[in-house]
């Protein structure tokens, strides 16, 4: 890429980027963040194990090893982990302890937010920063995820900062050093190698590619960004292997390296070309935006900075190589090539000196859809609440909701009528005809759809997500047998499901596939997946004692089976290491 002037784009008297109201776009982005934070219990999967998790380091102050059920986890690092215990401890008092821990992802992802809009403003100029948000926020992707409980909302935040540092590193490189340095010890210490290996990737390939960035002054900030970056996280890992090595070894061979090359055979295979058919999707608008900013600079209808636009291109391709290039794949990996895409966005949005027919149209067809989706929510939401009409909550009952009883939470239509008002207020706050106008206007349709699907519907959605009235329907049993000290032994129970046994039930079990003291249990609870159970109980035709099941999941059932004998004698123990594949 042939470099030019850093402020090229700035300097650019012709290609104005339209106002965003300072005042509205606070108030709609409090309105797309805060529903969905609090009023719903910790929904399957990720959830569930994450606030496992952070209950221990709240309890206990340990935050070196992660603990689940009295397991290590050693998945992922602790520091999300650490900030929702902060949360879960000072809002604990105010709001039920899930809620409390689900604070630290709004703060997460407030903090990406800040780091994305710094980034592009100093590309783009004024304003930039406000639309980032906007782009960023109206992708399809990020309102589910960014509102739960998981570690890739402080990755994300990581890789934005780690992007406005190298943006920075040519103006101020100490500063820059600084940043750079945070951003890698927060995004290692989020979700292990990955973050820093995509900050750091693309912060070495840019001298490579542009003069800009090669020189002393860049090799100061590369330099700063190791000092500054390295101590927490090797104080981390070093405290880990003191504790451990066994468990420090299964962190960094097996749960990164092991992941990445699918020798640990933990997460989802990767599909084929996963990423670019999940893209489409997931980063609209802020994909087809960026596509079209790259074509108007290369036709030249604007000038854009090539130094400046260097690292958010290096970045998004460096993540998208890496991740295809992974054995693991889920659409939720691709959070962080959202952050170089909103950015690269923000050059579609320069103001036409006249409105254009095609974004009219756009725009229009936006008003359709907000028009129609936001009646279907409303209807499909008074369907849930008063059971009328029957044939609309019938549907919604037996083939979403199933097991979900009509009620109603005035609370949610109130805050959803709102959030209406605020999206119909600043409808025209941005003119059509535009790039911009598309964008603006997408964005409110993004909020009111995402406020109407968790204000209104999120009672039913929490009904069939949660575990809590799985596992109180085997609380008094569990109680029982606590109280007479017997032991339960597990089989094929998941992290999610020994989380949330502990946090409802205050009951652990000990599980067949890793510690020996279970196979001495007379109890056994097993997790079965459309009904299948292991060889040993099903060959000597065992009922099971009690069966929990999960709203609307007609897959997984939990049941309880009271033994003959032990579990060892139950099932012999070579027959257990060869059915955990041992």
């Amino acid at each position: 890429m042939r470099d030019l002037n850093f402020s090229g784009w700035r300097n650019n008297a012709a290609a104005r980027i339209p106002a965003v109201p300072l005042l509205g776009l606070l108030l709609l982005v409090l309105a797309w963040v805060l529903p969905g934070l609090i009023g719903h219990q910790p929904w399957k999967p990720d959830e569930g194990y994450t606030f496992g998790l952070v209950q221990h380091i709240a309890a206990s102050g340990d935050w070196v090893v992660p603990m689940l059920a009295g397991e290590p986890f050693m998945e992922k690092p602790p520091i999300f982990f650490i900030t929702a215990s902060w949360c879960l401890q000072a809002f604990g008092g105010v709001l039920p302890l899930h809620d409390a821990a689900r604070l630290a992802a709004g703060i997460w992802l407030s903090i990406a937010l800040a780091g994305l809009a710094l980034a592009a403003r100093l590309v783009y100029g004024k304003q930039a920063g406000r639309w980032a948000i906007v782009v960023a926020l109206g992708c399809l992707g990020l309102p589910l995820r960014a509102h739960q409980l998981i570690t890739d909302i402080a990755l994300f935040a990581g890789i934005a900062w780690g992007l406005y540092a190298k943006l920075l590193a040519p103006s101020r490189p100490v500063l820059a050093g600084v940043l750079l340095g945070v951003a890698g010890a927060v995004a290692l210490l989020a979700k292990g190698l990955l973050g820093p290996g995509l900050i750091g990737l693309t912060a070495l390939v840019l001298p490579l590619l542009s003069p800009t960035y090669r020189n002393r002054r860049y090799a100061w900030t590369l330099g700063l960004a190791l000092l500054v970056g390295l101590p927490l996280p090797a104080l981390w890992m070093w405290s880990l292997y003191q504790r451990s090595a066994d468990l420090f070894n299964l962190w960094l061979w097996v749960n990164n390296l092991g992941r990445f090359n699918g020798t640990a055979h933990l997460g989802p295979h990767a599909q084929h070309l996963f990423y670019f058919r999940t893209l489409p999707w997931y980063a609209f608008p802020a994909l087809p935006l960026a596509l079209l900013a790259l074509w108007r600079a290369r036709r030249g209808t604007v000038r854009i900075a090539g130094s400046a636009l260097l690292p958010v291109l290096l970045a998004f391709g460096v993540g998208l190589t890496v991740l295809s290039l992974a054995a693991d794949a889920r659409e939720l990996y691709a959070m962080p090539l959202l952050a170089p895409l909103a950015i690269l966005a923000v050059g579609a949005l320069v103001e036409y000196p006249q409105p254009v027919l095609r974004w009219r149209i756009a725009s229009a067809v936006t008003l359709l859809l907000s028009v129609v989706l936001v009646a279907l929510i409303v209807v499909c939401g008074f369907a849930l609440a008063s059971g009328a009409p029957a044939g609309l909550a019938h549907w919604l009952v037996t083939r979403r909701f199933i097991g979900w009883q009509p009620a109603w939470y005035w609370q949610g239509w109130l805050a959803y009528a709102l959030i209406l008002a605020l999206v119909l207020g600043f409808w025209r706050a941005v003119s059509a005809g535009t790039p911009a106008g598309f964008a603006w206007r997408w964005f409110l349709l993004v909020v009111a759809l995402w406020g109407g699907l968790s204000t209104l519907w999120l009672p039913a959605f929490d009904h069939v997500m949660r575990y809590r009235e799985t596992f109180l329907q085997l609380q008094p049993r569990l109680a029982q047998l606590q109280q007479q000290q017997q032991c339960v032994a597990s089989y094929r129970f998941g992290e999610p499901q020994r989380a949330m046994l502990d946090y409802y039930d205050h009951f652990r079990t000990l599980r067949v596939e890793t510690q020996p003291a279970a196979w001495n249990c007379r109890w056994l609870l097993v997790g079965s997946e459309d009904g299948q159970l292991p060889a040993a109980v099903t060959a000597r035709q065992l009922q099971p004692v009690q069966i929990a099941v999960r709203p609307g999941d007609a897959r997984d059932r939990f049941m309880l089976f009271q033994l003959p004998g032990t579990v060892n004698e139950l099932w012999p123990q070579d027959e257990i290491r060869r059915a955990v594949g041992k």
